[in-house]
């Protein structure tokens, strides 16, 4: 188990965690029309992008003269991480983690740099395009010791390495501090991947409505620091009883299934929820966060499984339309965000959803309410059947 102690949130709305949190709280979204020309883009799309000039003007603080020769993507990296170490408390953290080998840094992506680079081919060996590249890149930039893990599992990438930080920060393990770091910034490579999988709608998203028929891309950062269990009982004394979010259990399950076709009777979600739920009651939950994939079939499989788990009066939420789908970075962002929203004992909105367009009886949350309960799960489904499940907890 681990503690949160510091994060951030880039997007399009926002340059940090809580501007973030007051727009989905006010149902503001990042999601626009953009025309077909828009970034080379042949065809109009609906989608978050952040500023170019916003992302530049970011990280120019941390990265200096060398900003305008970075790509976006490290532009972001070293801007969000940057962001987070200021937001990190207690303040006597900050230098430690910059500077000691006691740290684990863990980048999750789709598909890391790939779209700075031109010109592919199958005979591309360059070093560059290996994921691992660019985060290597940032820490030796920022002079921060070790070695990245990186984690690629699509939209799960951010559910996943929350879980990996919490494995290396177990008892007896040479890491006191992990550094989760998750970006998604688009390009045609990448919308083109998106709309050969079917995801792309040409309307504003519809999380679990009659009218869904995909999701928006979209652009953003996240990066979320944990101290150790052990560490932070030893230093218990500096954090004068402010409210504490801890990572209890995470868990990761799959279902064999088509791309488009989950389990429809949602058997390995609901087994990956019933297995962190061992570690709470339903009455302690104050609501359930959802990451999909924009498609109807998606959002039906989690309804069904939520209710099959005995979760169907849980409020339920989801960020998608606020952010369109970011896969490296999306739930990430939305466990830093609901996370937050335990903190100030509020359940935040689902924005586009109208009229019930799934299977399963279970609570959306439509509007901003208050909820004094402990708890909240974030679930992520994912393309080839792939469900995380994390639960987590405010103690002071």
């Amino acid at each position: 188990m681990m503690y949160k102690i510091g994060d951030a949130v880039l997007s399009p709305m926002g340059a940090s965690t809580e501007v973030n949190y007051q727009a989905v709280k006010s149902g503001y979204t990042g999601i626009q029309q953009f025309p077909a020309g828009f970034r080379g883009m042949p065809e109009p799309i609906m989608a978050g992008l952040i500023s170019p000039r916003d992302l530049e003007t970011l990280a120019a603080p941390y990265c200096g003269a060398r900003t305008h020769m970075m790509s976006r993507y490290r532009q972001a990296m070293s801007a969000v991480f940057e962001l987070a170490i200021s937001n990190t408390y207690p303040d006597g953290y900050r230098n430690e983690i910059l500077t000691s080998r006691r740290v684990a840094f863990i980048f999750c992506t789709t598909k890391g740099d790939v779209d700075s680079f031109r010109e592919l081919t199958a005979q591309t060996t360059n070093p560059r395009l290996y994921p691992w590249h660019v985060p290597q890149r940032m820490m030796d930039e920022l002079k921060l010791p070790g070695k990245p893990y990186v984690v690629m599992n699509s939209s799960l990438s951010g559910v996943q390495a929350q879980i990996v930080a919490d494995r290396l920060l177990c008892k007896g393990s040479p890491y006191d501090f992990a550094v989760v770091i998750g970006v998604e910034l688009l390009s045609m490579f990448t919308i083109s991947l998106l709309r050969d999988a079917g995801l792309v709608s040409k309307k504003f998203v519809r999380p679990f409505d009659i009218e869904g028929d995909g999701t928006n891309p979209g652009e953003s950062a996240a990066c979320a620091i944990f101290i150790s269990e052990d560490r932070f009982q030893k230093d218990k004394k500096l954090f004068h009883h402010t409210p504490m979010i801890k990572f209890r259990k995470g868990v990761m399950m799959t279902d064999p299934c088509f791309p488009k076709s989950p389990n429809p009777q949602a058997g390995a979600l609901s087994r990956a929820i019933k297995k962190v739920m061992e570690e709470e009651i339903v009455r302690n939950l104050s609501f359930i966060n959802v990451i999909g994939v924009g498609l109807n079939s998606y959002d039906n499989m989690v309804s069904i499984g939520l209710e099959k788990a005995g979760l169907r009066r849980v409020p339920m939420n989801c960020f998608e339309g606020n952010f369109g789908h970011s896969s490296g970075s999306v739930s990430l962002l939305s466990s830093i965000l609901s996370a937050q929203s335990l903190v100030n004992e509020e359940i935040l909105p689902t924005l586009g959803y109208v009229n019930h367009g799934v299977k399963g009886r279970i609570r959306i949350q439509t509007t901003v309410s208050t909820s004094h309960k402990q708890s909240f799960l974030a679930i992520s489904t994912g393309f080839g059947g792939v469900n995380g499940v994390m639960l987590y907890t405010k103690e002071r």
